[in-house]
């Protein structure tokens, strides 16, 4: 099976994204997304830290893959969150989410605070292989990408999560918000392969990126999963790189 992650950008690269889902969609069971708007109405600003996204990015992200089912996890009230699109024909077995970071307190008008975090969880089955597919976009902060309190606390509820759904080969990709070396990212390797760091993945921004932090997204396995292929695809449709992963399952 083939799977792609990518931070859309909130879909900023419209016509660059577009070709992009065309070009990959026929050889692709698996589109995991952060950074999703649905029929947002406001400023767009509100949810992310810039002015400009396509306020319907997950409709017309829907139309162009008309050959896949959609599931969308909203995290900021319906409008503003991370989605999974499966290939039609992929049965889902069973889904859900887990959060990851609460703030009760969160203020869309304040450009240091962060709305809550979530991770997006999928059992699917296509034939008689099974896997788990899970879709994080993680906590931000406007200090940086280290490690917080409430990053550690982060990956010790994926952690959670994980050592309770038993052995059940696992897939966990997206944007986490953090640098390779954080005891945040090691914390996740108890239970993983971190492939960022086995393939040696020194970027995993574009140039459209003007920070220092190299690393945001990364894909992780675990040790039932069988990794043919993995790469950090070349395409500019955001300021993320699309991370790309070829696998079976023992």
């Amino acid at each position: 099976m083939k799977l792609i992650t990518l931070n859309t950008w909130a879909g900023r690269q419209k016509e660059e994204l577009d070709a992009f889902l065309k070009t990959h969609m026929a050889e692709t069971d698996i589109f995991c997304f952060q950074e999703i708007f649905n029929n947002y109405d406001g400023m767009t600003g509100d949810y992310i830290s810039h002015d400009e996204g396509n306020r319907n990015l997950l409709q017309e992200v829907t139309d162009i893959l008309a050959g896949f089912d959609q599931y969308f996890c909203p995290i900021a009230e319906n409008v503003y969150g991370i989605a999974i699109f499966l290939k039609k024909g992929i049965n889902l077995v069973a889904s859900g989410e887990v959060v990851l970071y609460e703030n009760p307190d969160y203020d869309k008008q304040d450009e240091t605070s962060d709305h809550d975090r979530k991770m997006q969880w999928m059992h699917i089955q296509s034939g008689r292989k099974d896997v788990m597919i899970m879709n994080v976009h993680g906590h931000w902060d406007p200090a940086g990408k280290h490690d917080t309190p409430n990053r550690i606390e982060q990956s010790r509820r994926i952690n959670e999560f994980i050592e309770s759904v038993g052995l059940t080969p696992k897939i966990m990709v997206g944007d986490f918000n953090l640098n390779a070396q954080t005891e945040s990212i090691k914390l996740l390797e108890k239970n993983f392969t971190n492939l960022i760091d086995k393939h040696g993945i020194t970027s995993t921004r574009t140039a459209l990126y003007t920070g220092n932090d190299q690393h945001s997204d990364y894909v992780f396995v675990s040790p039932e999963v069988l990794v043919e292929d993995f790469k950090v695809m070349p395409d500019v449709v955001s300021d993320h790189a699309p991370l790309y992963l070829q696998f079976d399952v023992f």
